[in-house]
């Protein structure tokens, strides 16, 4: 058993934090807790794991505290690498500050949840993985992105259901195009080659659903990557790990306690399809009432409540704030 993983039928409600995958850059979120110690020091050693990359890119920390910086689109566009190192970064500290603030409110956060490669986010709350660690190994995998050859591609958010998409994609002859994530009962985000994608996002317009690109450098969750992860998983296979101080559940549904699941959770975004409602239901099963969304805008605890109707939520950095507002946010939602 994990440590702080309750024993099963122990009866007492518990409470799960959430960390977000590409939806957790937002430009300057996190400006008004620059000053906080628990974030500072995570933006100050991804900057330090970070330097060196190149004097074209701006600091992480920068990123993520000035109000100028560039949006997600434009980020990923000049520089892919910090968008994944200032996702990533975000989510650390955000996860860090609010781990401090429950702590302080009485609020016992018994497991992490990563969404895509949110995975390592949680990893790195849960004291797996450090932040230095954390950024050596997203720029490895940029070199292993930059370098494997693969064509032009990306993902599409729909407000299909698993069953309709499949359905959908094998009428339309659309083999190469995937279920990268099934994040609601009607959330599916397809992936694969550009062109093939585009022909699926007209499909699923002619169907009469909602079909968004999302802000992405590739098709994650898809084949396409089988090289990349197969050579980051090398990678991770020679990364020291430390037992996690929190019980770390994955997109599998299931907790990830040897270093083996570990190492595996690291790497699922590149290939494995996300099934973050099955996720949801097994930790509701384990008795988990209360959904802790470390991003910002909430997507996650909106994911939550679609699966879950009448679960707990609390996004604290929904908005930008300050410490006093987060932590009154927490203190709201879990005293419910």
């Amino acid at each position: 058993m994990s440590p702080g993983e309750p024993a099963a039928g122990d009866g007492r409600p518990r409470t799960v934090l959430m960390c977000p995958g590409q939806g957790a850059y937002l430009p300057g979120a996190l400006r008004h807790l620059r000053e906080v110690p628990a974030v500072a020091e995570v933006l100050t050693a991804a900057d330090a794991a970070a330097a060196g990359r190149g004097d074209a890119a701006a600091p992480v920390g920068a990123l993520l505290t000035e109000e100028g910086a560039p949006g997600p689109e434009e980020l990923l566009r000049a520089d892919p690498l910090g968008f994944d190192l200032a996702t990533y970064a975000a989510a650390v500290a955000a996860a860090t500050l609010l781990l401090g603030l429950a702590r302080h409110t009485g609020t016992r956060v018994d497991a992490v949840l990563g969404h895509s490669v949110g995975d390592l986010a949680a990893l790195t709350a849960a004291g797996v993985l450090t932040v230095r660690q954390g950024v050596r190994l997203l720029r490895v995998r940029d070199r292993l992105l930059r370098t494997a050859g693969l064509p032009a591609a990306g993902m599409l958010a729909t407000d299909l259901t698993a069953d309709r998409a499949a359905e959908l994609l094998r009428a339309s002859g659309l083999s190469e195009v995937r279920i990268a994530a099934h994040n609601a009962p009607a959330q599916v985000v397809l992936a694969g080659p550009a062109a093939p994608l585009d022909r699926a996002r007209r499909a699923v317009l002619d169907s009469g659903h909602r079909a968004t690109p999302l802000t992405s450098r590739t098709a994650y969750h898809h084949p396409l990557l089988t090289d990349v992860h197969r050579a980051f998983r090398a990678l991770l296979r020679g990364q020291p790990l430390r037992p996690p101080t929190l019980a770390v559940h994955t997109a599998a549904g299931r907790p990830a306690r040897t270093p083996a699941q570990l190492r595996t959770a690291a790497a699922a975004h590149l290939t494995e399809p996300l099934a973050f409602p099955r996720a949801l239901h097994a930790l509701h099963r384990a008795g988990f009432t209360t959904y802790l969304d470390g991003g910002p805008r909430a997507l996650l605890g909106a994911l939550a409540k679609a699966t879950l109707p009448g679960c707990a939520v609390a996004a604290p950095l929904r908005t930008a704030a300050g410490t006093d507002r987060v932590r009154a946010r927490l203190a709201a939602v879990t005293a419910g």
